[in-house]
C-alpha cells in the first residue's frame, strides 16, 4: 500500500510545522516517550520564542530552556526520579528566578480540563471548586463562576487550551497515517491531538495498514498533519516495550545542566555536533539492538 502524503523527511518537520512563537504541547511523561528528537532538533534551527504547555516532562522543557528555545512555560511539575534520586531542573529554574521566561503554573487536571475544553471547541472548563489552594492568586485567568443551577455553588473556570502544535513519539503509524501507542492510557492523548491544531509525530516504524487491528488506533490519519520516522526518537528517555531509559546519559546531563556554562557544554557536544538524531544515538552509545515491530508484536487485535 502507498505511503500518505503525511510522511515526510524529518529535517523537514521542525522547519515546516514548528516555527519561531509556536504554542506548542510536548507529549510524554516522566522519562517515558518524551519526543526528544524533536526537542534536540528545535535546538539544533535555533527555533526561538516557543510558548510551551507542557506534561511533567522536565528533561525536555529543560533542554529547551537552556537553549534559549522558549519564552513562556505552562506546566504543573517538572522533574523525575533518577537513580541518584530526584531531578531538579536547574535551567528552568535559573530561568525562572532570573525572569528570561513567563512561568505560568498550574495544576495537572485544570490543564487537562483547558485541553478538553479546546478539544470540544468550547471557551472554558468549569472545575470543582479549589480554593484551597494558593493557585488562583498566580492566575489571573482562571475565575470563579456561579453555577447557573445552584446560587449557593461556584466552580473555578479555566479557558480552553488550543496549542499550534502537537509534538508527540509514538510506536508507529500504518501506511495511511493512523499513529499507535503502545501502552495503557492513551485516551487523553486523542483529546490532545483533537485540541491542537496541527500534529506532528516521530514514530519508531511504519507498517502496512492492512495488518493491524483498527481498535488499535490511538489518533486517526485525518488528524494528524506530518509523520517522520525517527528510531529511537525518545531516547535517551523510554518507550514502553521498546527500550529502557538511558540513566547513565541522564545522569551526564543532570550534572552538566547545574549551570549555565556546564549546559552550554552539553548542548555543544550532544546536540550542535550531532546532524541528526542517529548521529546523537550513536555519540552516546545507547542503543540496544533495534527491532522493527512485526506480526508477533502487541498492536494486533487480543493483544491490548
Amino acid at each position: 500500500m502507498a505511503q500518505s502524503s503525511k510522511f515526510i523527511p524529518f529535517n523537514q518537520l521542525v522547519r515546516k510545522f514548528i516555527p519561531d512563537g509556536s504554542h506548542v504541547y510536548l507529549e510524554g511523561l516522566l522519562v517515558n516517550r518524551l519526543p526528544m528528537a524533536v526537542i534536540h532538533e528545535l535546538i539544533r534551527a535555533k527555533v526561538r520564542n516557543l510558548r510551551v504547555v507542557s506534561a511533567p516532562n522536565g528533561l525536555a522543557i529543560d533542554q529547551l530552556i537552556g537553549a534559549g528555545c522558549v519564552a513562556e512555560l505552562e506546566f504543573y511539575f517538572l522533574g523525575f526520579m533518577t537513580q541518584n534520586g530526584f531531578a531538579m531542573m536547574h535551567r528552568f529554574r535559573d530561568a525562572a528566578e532570573q525572569g528570561t521566561i513567563q512561568v505560568k503554573e498550574s495544576m495537572g487536571y485544570a490543564i487537562c480540563m483547558a485541553l478538553r475544553a479546546g478539544a470540544y471547541g468550547i471557551p472554558f472548563m468549569p472545575l470543582p471548586d479549589f480554593r484551597g489552594s494558593d493557585l488562583l492568586s498566580i492566575r489571573n485567568d482562571y475565575q470563579i463562576m456561579q453555577s447557573p443551577y445552584d446560587p449557593n455553588n461556584t466552580v473555578i473556570t479555566v479557558p480552553a487550551l488550543r496549542p499550534d502544535v502537537l509534538i508527540l513519539h509514538a510506536h508507529a503509524a500504518d501506511s495511511r497515517g493512523n499513529i499507535f501507542l503502545d501502552e495503557p492510557w492513551t485516551t487523553f492523548t486523542l483529546t490532545t491531538a483533537q485540541a491542537c491544531e496541527k500534529v506532528v509525530v516521530t514514530v519508531e516504524d511504519i507498517i502496512e495498514s492492512d495488518t493491524l487491528d483498527p481498535s488499535c488506533i490511538t489518533i486517526p490519519h485525518f488528524l494528524i498533519d506530518a509523520i517522520s520516522q525517527v528510531p529511537y526518537g525518545a531516547a535517551p528517555t523510554a518507550l514502553n516495550h521498546r527500550y529502557e531509559v538511558d540513566q547513565a546519559h541522564i545522569s551526564v546531563y543532570l550534572e552538566k545542566a547545574k549551570t549555565a556554562e556546564g549546559f552550554d557544554q552539553y548542548r555543544d557536544e550532544y546536540i550542535i555536533s550531532c546532524s541528526n538524531h542517529a548521529a546523537f544515538m550513536q555519540k552516546t552509545g545507547f542503543p540496544p539492538p533495534w527491532k522493527p515491530y512485526d506480526s508477533e508484536d502487541s498492536l494486533r487485535e487480543g493483544d491490548r
